[in-house]
């Protein structure tokens, strides 16, 4: 074994995302899948993608907020989390947010400091606190 394959990865994850929120959404996911997307929750939409090798069906809450033509999704738990990773491979999802479904494309992994004048308040404030480096800006193209 090399001594490279003893350096960790540099992870794009906070440590209070990392070490605080990831092990309560185990317990809170199944409350908030049943909230996400729905009219009075803008904070949580839901995301449908397929697996990129299993081509299963998933459905992930996030947080994702629009801003003109655009969906803004935070990388929380950083750009290879497994639904990151699908929507990237398939360059496409379907978003459910306010009661409404969105057909999003293009998906690019952004760093939000160097997009902070183009996103929506909440996020322009809410991710340095979380301690999240990247967005996901994902293009709308139709409503279904």
């Amino acid at each position: 074994m090399t001594a490279a394959a003893n350096i960790p990865k540099p992870s794009d994850v906070s440590g209070l995302v990392d070490r605080i929120v990831r092990p309560l959404t185990r317990i809170f996911n199944p409350l908030i899948l049943r909230i996400a997307g729905g009219r009075w929750v803008p904070m949580w939409s839901l995301l449908h993608h397929r697996g990129h090798r299993s081509g299963r069906a998933y459905s992930t809450p996030i947080t994702a907020l629009p801003d003109g033509e655009f969906f803004w999704i935070s990388l929380a738990f950083g750009q290879d989390s497994g639904w990151a990773r699908n929507i990237l491979a398939a360059g496409e999802c379907v978003l459910r947010y306010r009661a409404a479904d969105y057909h999003l494309v293009e998906p690019v992994v952004v760093e939000s400091s160097s997009v902070r004048s183009q996103l929506p308040p909440l996020m322009r404030f809410g991710l340095p606190l979380m301690g999240v480096h990247n967005v996901l800006r994902m293009r709308t193209i139709a409503q279904k």
